[in-house]
């Protein structure tokens, strides 16, 4: 519910739309963790991009901090 708050608020969905982007999300990454999936997202210029990602522990490469503080607005993924 939280997350389609913020999509709400960020980005001007409506309730029911904002539900549906963030059910779609928690999905999205609930695979990621098990495989590699193709989807699509929309860039912030507007174009829609195509990609194959994965969170899957045996498939991503080493990874270190970069000292930033973690941003709570993005989902990340490996880019196959």
């Amino acid at each position: 519910m939280l997350l389609a708050w913020q999509f709400a608020k960020k980005n001007g969905f409506t309730m029911g739309e904002a539900l549906k982007c963030a059910w779609a999300n928690m999905k999205l990454k609930a695979d990621l963790k098990v495989k590699i999936v193709e989807f699509y997202f929309k860039k912030t210029d507007g174009t829609l991009r195509q990609a194959f990602g994965t969170l899957k522990e045996g498939l991503i490469g080493e990874t270190k901090g970069t000292g930033r503080k973690p941003n709570e607005n993005l989902q990340v993924y490996w880019d196959t």
